[in-house]
């Protein structure tokens, strides 16, 4: 003959429950905590400025004869700072592009070698750049 066995249904331990609810809730927190740090350090900081950004004529320094020079060039002008001073203008003389001159300073550049002359002066090589 089949034996059975009684089953015994006991309400829920409270006590247990409660326990492992708040449990359940601790670990719940330290993840969401864990994927808010990871995600935080996930964040790359914005990068700073490269050359010219920004500027689209960037500054080149020269050393000519002693004489320091900051040259912007602009296309149809030259923004030259001498030895520190405010910038001067010297506006593009010719079809090459490659002289600049206010009549009193002048700058030339010819094959990448640039020259720096004040009033009638012969040119003096520059270094730098």
């Amino acid at each position: 003959m089949p034996t059975t066995q009684q089953v015994s249904i006991t309400p829920p331990n409270d006590v247990a429950d409660v326990a492992r609810g708040k449990m359940q809730r601790f670990l719940c927190s330290i993840f969401g905590m864990i994927a808010i740090w990871t995600l935080a350090a996930c964040q790359h900081p914005t990068p700073g400025p490269s050359i010219g950004v920004g500027n689209p004529y960037p500054v080149s320094s020269y050393v000519c004869d002693g004489t320091r020079l900051a040259v912007r060039l602009m296309g149809d002008s030259a923004s030259v700072s001498v030895d520190g001073a405010a910038a001067i203008d010297l506006p593009a003389i010719g079809k090459s592009g490659t002289t600049f001159s206010n009549g009193r300073q002048t700058m030339l550049i010819e094959q990448g070698r640039t020259s720096w002359a004040v009033g009638r002066a012969t040119p003096v090589a520059c270094t730098g750049g």
